[in-house]
């Protein structure tokens, strides 16, 4: 993934956009506790809020995948389903931590 260019569209230089995704990284790690306690109370709505917070963020710093994952998530849990979730999580938890590698390069 190229910071460079994410920040660059962002209009910020790169230790700035590096910043960025840190939060990020924290916030969506936070946001996938809320979702998997949405998983244990059996709670749709709280899972999609969640989502859609991830959604939002992972829109705004353009990473696509995860963006796509979270809106495929959010939509899911909006028609009160919350099957297959513990795999998005999985998949999402996985991609969220790989972006710090490339914030150490």
């Amino acid at each position: 993934m190229d910071f460079n260019d994410l920040a660059s569209r962002l209009g910020v230089d790169e230790e700035d956009f590096k910043e960025l995704v840190e939060l990020f990284v924290t916030t969506t790690f936070s946001d996938i506790g809320k979702i998997k306690k949405g998983i244990s109370d059996n709670n749709p709505a709280d899972a999609a809020a969640a989502s859609h917070s991830i959604k939002g963020a992972a829109g705004n710093l353009g990473f696509d995948e995860i963006f796509s994952l979270a809106r495929d998530m959010e939509m899911q849990a909006k028609k009160g389903s919350l099957d297959g979730f513990n795999s998005y999580i999985k998949d999402l938890e996985n991609k969220v931590s790989a972006l710090n590698p490339s914030m150490r390069g």
